[in-house]
């Protein structure tokens, strides 16, 4: 994979280098000679910018190749990449000369205007009137010579490369190659799959009836390759029960391209047991309709990956004049599964168990069982079954490669070596997990190949893979998206194809193969420091990651290449080794994570990496500290400086490309002052720490936030922290009161979110809310002197508002909405949040109209709160109530889904909610009934002491209750009332309960329950619920369970005395 990240950034470098490019030079005072020398610097770099765009070109059209076996071929692309790169670094070396005049010019242009107020539009005009930034001589050099390079290796193509005239070719192997699927199964080969074949007859099976819109059911099976889709699907289609209930069934192996003819022909194919021959899509269909009209009809579709909607519905045509027809689909796709699957959910494949992956290979590397397992073998065997991670494909390749060597090295020799290489991993494995590869985008290959940063087995939190992604410019999103949208919606996809698969609710692994694959796209370009001590780096190294539990060489320096080095976890190699020594070398660094320690000093090599573009100093083990490198203002290129919290740059006015941006305003002397933000007109992401700090209005004027059109996320943080600038001797200035300094950082009206913490002045600027600011989506306000709120109800594109710790605010009034009789407030909001409220005791002026797109409410610590206006609960459908203590009613709503309510000692009785769905009440010790909840699923009640009357839930699927004195009666009402048809799950965490009455007929659903109570003495009709999967019972040393779960399955986990929680 040559290209893959070197098309990349020979992207981006174009993009930059046609910003330089004037369409012509302009008139000029220049002497000839002078204007001679700016028409051959354009030429050179037109020149430049053409053969970029041809190298971008064949870079590109390579990463659709998988298997490329010319030598040739691959050694031109690799000359191909190094040029690539080269012309980067050319690029960004002439990108930093840009900037550094543009710098120079602003500092001029400051001096000459020392006397006058200079305006923005006349900075920006300055900048505009530099014309071509002449470029150095040793530049202009390294341009013609890569040139020259490409002229070489394009003449090397086009004369010394074979083709099949010259000889025979030898045929290799193709990787890519595709071997076709039957319904044909040895079934008793097949091992760990029994379950889940039963699940899906059952639920295909239950499927039909008089009165149903459609007879198509589609089920489809999603899994990663080689996990066993098409396994189970055969196992599924050779059903005796499934044979038995329909009239005709076929098999197809689908795999790309979707082609509705073919597959039609395939299906007709199938039932006649003949070959058709015929072309016609309108006549195939014809026939096929003629054949399964009126029948029942079960049909699999093997591996398939079309996405479109309209290619589906095409080939189900026919399929409706059935009685019914059922349709098993295999995909490693969940957006192929979306758009198939008619039954409630697909069906998810897990890998094998542990106890089964030995069973299976056993049965392949130990074929004749008869003659006994070698004793000496079994263990080695175990290690080398838990590096399969339950992939069948990979335990059964494995065994097979296994099954004629009896020798124990050879053996030993596979349990230390990585899967991937093993030859016949790579010969039978890697073109099912090419499949999965090859079906991707270009942008998706690269974030993929990029995981390779990660250890194998590493836990992947979304937000840690997309900053990643962030950090290695590999997001194709626009500047509008602050958020990082573009990279959830590719750590989604990566999920859906089945490439990522979920640990827990927050992370997500990879299993080794795929990980193993990542490595082999990312090849040379990516390398990884964890573990072992490490001694040496490979020398082409351009991207690199560091882990804490890596232990490195003293002497060990990393390579000229390195172009981004990122470091994962809290501390970093600030802790062991000397960051000067092992970055000595890496001038094209362009992204930077480190760790300065609080007794090291910011290292002085960073102000000489004149190509970086994203620094982050991870957080010290304690303190703020200032960064006096003197260099570090000449980063010209510098587009993000990430510091945490904990550090502030002198000088950072220079730093005029920057995006993402955290100022510190010091409380003595000017360097470290926000009024250095005057020409930053890049930056998007700021945040202004130290508020309190401001020593002079001017220095909020001059800071020109009004003027920053790209500015999306501001931050201003007003803390009582006194921040000090050691190196200054000049008195303790007065500081500037917050409603002067709020009033002087009005930013432009283009911003998208604002937060304002700290802000201790009543009294709010008149541009706070003002409805000029059209694009504002995100409002945080935490000020703690607040006694009146501003009017934010008139901002159109809000659509989140947080209102925080203000101590001094008694009532929320009308003012909040709009001030204008006839103006509906709030029409975009659709999340609100008020914490920390402790004397707000008012709500009042909210009419019908208001928050009309407001679906999440949130209260937090309001205990004097009396009530909540009845006009939003027309629009609400989610609600959280925390330490509301003074709140008494609860206004009935048709709209609610979700209820979460904790600490509401008033709360007596909760109303009848005919649309929740989730309810988790918690600690609310007056609560007596709860009403009719005809629509909820999950039900969790914890220390509702007081609770005696529950109303019809007759939909519940799942009931949590954790109450060290429930009430019998709460208990008979859940239980004992209705039949719960739906409800599979019962957890119930009770101290006082001594008598459990469970009625099966009540419960035909249930397959879980978990007690743990620990006077619990009878548990009536438990040895009656013989369709329970699980049980688990601990700390219930009173209940005699001696010979009462006989009748149970024998696989049920029961724990009778155990101790400690779920």
């Amino acid at each position: 994979m040559a290209g893959l990240f070197a098309s990349l950034a020979v992207r981006r470098a174009l993009d930059t280098l046609t910003s330089f490019l004037p369409a012509s030079l302009v008139a000029s005072s220049s002497s000839g000679a002078a204007r001679a020398r700016e028409e051959q610097d354009l030429e050179d770099l037109r020149m430049l910018e053409r053969t970029m765009r041809r190298i971008h070109a064949t870079l590109n059209d390579a990463e659709q190749l998988w298997d490329i076996r010319e030598e040739t071929t691959k050694l031109q692309l690799k000359e191909l990449k190094e040029l690539a790169y080269d012309m980067e670094d050319v690029v960004d070396e002439y990108e930093y000369e840009v900037n550094r005049c543009k710098v120079e010019a602003l500092e001029l242009s400051a001096s000459a205007a020392s006397n006058k107020r200079k305006h923005q539009t006349e900075n920006e005009a300055l900048l505009h009137d530099l014309g071509i930034v002449a470029v150095p001589e040793e530049l202009a050099t390294k341009t013609r010579k890569l040139i020259e390079r490409f002229h070489e290796i394009k003449y090397y193509s086009d004369n010394f490369t074979l083709t099949d005239n010259d000889g025979e070719r030898r045929v290799a192997p193709n990787i890519g190659s595709f071997q076709k699927t039957s319904s044909v199964v040895f079934e008793k080969s097949i091992l760990g799959r029994e379950k889940d074949k039963d699940k899906i007859v059952e639920k295909l099976l239950s499927m039909g009836g008089d009165n149903i819109a459609s007879p198509i059911f589609v089920l489809a099976i999603v899994g990663m390759g080689g996990i066993g889709k098409t396994t189970l699907a055969q196992l599924v289609y050779n059903d005796s029960k499934m044979r038995e209930s329909i009239d005709k069934h076929a098999w197809v192996c689908v795999s790309q391209p979707f082609d509705v003819t073919n597959i039609t022909k395939s299906i007709i194919s199938s039932l006649k047991k003949d070959r058709c021959d015929l072309s016609e899509l309108a006549i195939l269909q014809e026939i096929l309709l003629r054949q399964i009209k009126g029948k029942k009809v079960f049909l699999v579709l093997d591996d398939v990956w079309n996405e479109r909607s309209d290619f589906w519905e095409l080939l189900c045509i026919p399929m409706r004049s059935t009685k019914l027809c059922n349709i098993v689909v295999t995909t490693r796709s969940e957006s192929v599964a979306r758009l198939v699957q008619t039954m409630p959910d697909f069906y998810s494949l897990n890998c094998l168990s542990s106890y089964d992956s030995w069973l299976l290979f056993k049965q392949f590397a130990f074929p004749n069982q008869d003659s006994g397992t070698p004793a000496n073998l079994v263990e080695i065997g175990r290690d080398i079954v838990r590096k399969c991670k339950g992939l069948p494909l990979a335990i059964k390749t494995v065994g097979s490669m296994l099954h004629c060597e009896a020798n124990e090295t050879a053996w030993r020799n596979v349990a230390e070596s990585e899967l991937w290489d093993l030859e016949q991993i790579q010969n039978e494995i890697l073109p099912s997990l090419h499949l999965s590869y090859k079906h991707m985008p270009l942008y998706l290959k690269r974030c993929f190949a990029a995981l390779s940063l990660f250890p194998k087995d590493y836990q992947l939190e979304d937000s840690l893979v997309v900053h990643l992604w962030e950090y290695l410019d590999l997001l194709q999103s626009d500047r509008n998206d602050i958020e990082n949208k573009t990279g959830y919606l590719y750590f989604n996809e990566l999920v859906q194809r089945s490439f990522l698969q979920e640990y827990d609710a927050f992370c997500y692994t990879m299993h080794d193969l795929f990980h193993d694959l990542a490595c082999f796209l990312a090849g040379e370009d990516f390398f990884r420091l964890e573990g072992k001590i490490l001694t040496e780096i490979p020398p082409n190294t351009r991207c690199m990651s560091l882990f804490i539990n890596c232990r490195i060489d003293e002497t060990l320096v990393a390579p000229i290449s390195l172009r981004s080095f990122v470091i994962f976890g809290k501390t970093g190699f600030g802790d062991f080794m000397d960051v000067d020594t092992f970055l000595l070398n890496c001038k094209k660094l362009r992204n930077l994570s480190m760790v300065c320690k609080p007794s090291m000093a910011f290292p002085d090599f960073i102000g000489g990496l004149k190509l970086l573009r994203r620094l982050s100093v991870l957080p010290p083990l304690f303190g703020f500290k200032i960064i006096k490198c003197t260099t570090m203002p000449q980063l010209y290129n510098l587009h993000d400086l990430h510091l945490n919290g904990t550090h502030a740059v002198l000088g950072f006015g220079k730093l005029i490309k920057l995006q993402t941006l955290e100022v510190y305003v010091t409380r003595y002397g000017c360097n470290c002052n926000i009024r250095e933000l005057r020409n930053l007109n890049e930056v998007r992401n700021l945040t202004i720490y130290g508020l309190d700090n401001v020593a002079h209005i001017e220095d909020a004027s001059k800071a020109q936030l009004q003027n920053k059109r790209h500015l999306e996320s501001l931050s201003l943080q007003f803390s009582n922290v006194i921040l000090d600038c050691g190196h200054m001797l000049e008195p303790k200035p007065v500081a500037v009161s917050h409603e002067k300094v709020l009033h002087n950082l009005r930013p432009h009206h283009n911003l998208r979110k604002l937060h304002i913490y700290g802000y201790n002045s009543p009294i709010f600027p008149s541009w706070l809310g003002n409805a000029s600011f059209l694009n504002m989506t995100e409002l945080d306000l935490q000020c703690s002197e607040c006694h009146k709120l501003p009017t934010l109800g008139e901002l159109p594109s809000l659509r989140f508002l947080r209102l925080a710790k203000m101590k001094n605010l008694q009532h929320i009034g009308r003012e909040l909405c709009s001030n204008v009789i006839g103006v509906k407030g709030f029409p975009s909001l659709t999340a609100l949040s008020i914490n920390f409220m402790p004397g707000w005791y008012k709500w009042s002026g909210v009419v019908d109209g208001d928050f009309s797109c407001l679906r999440s409410l949130t209260i937090f610590d309001a205990q004097k709160l009396r009530s909540i206006p009845l006009a939003l609960f027309m629009s609400v459908i989610t609600l959280c109530l925390w330490s509301c203590g003074n709140l008494h009613t609860f206004p009935a709503s048709h709209n609610l889904i979700e209820l979460r309510i904790t600490e509401c000692d008033g709360l007596t009785e909760l109303p009848a909610l005919p649309s929740l769905v989730e309810l988790n009440i918690k600690e609310c010790p007056n609560l007596c009934t709860i009403g009719s909840l005809p629509s909820l699923l999950e039900l969790q009640i914890h220390k509702c002491p007081n609770l005696s009357v529950v109303g019809s839930l007759p939909s519940l699927t799942t009931i949590n209750l954790k109450d060290p004195q429930l009430k019998d009666e709460a208990l008979y009402s859940l239980l004992n009332v209705i039949d719960h048809p739906s409800l599979n799950c019962i957890t119930i965490i009770c101290e006082t309960m001594a008598d459990l009455n469970l009625e099966p007929q009540r419960l035909s659903s249930l397959k879980k329950l978990r007690l743990c109570c620990p006077n619990l003495q009878y548990c009536h009709g438990l040895s009656d619920l013989t369709f329970l999967e699980e049980i688990k019972i601990w700390g219930c040393p009173n209940l005699p369970t001696d010979g009462l779960l006989q009748r149970l399955q024998q696989s049920l986990d029961v724990q009778k005395n155990a101790g400690g929680m779920l």
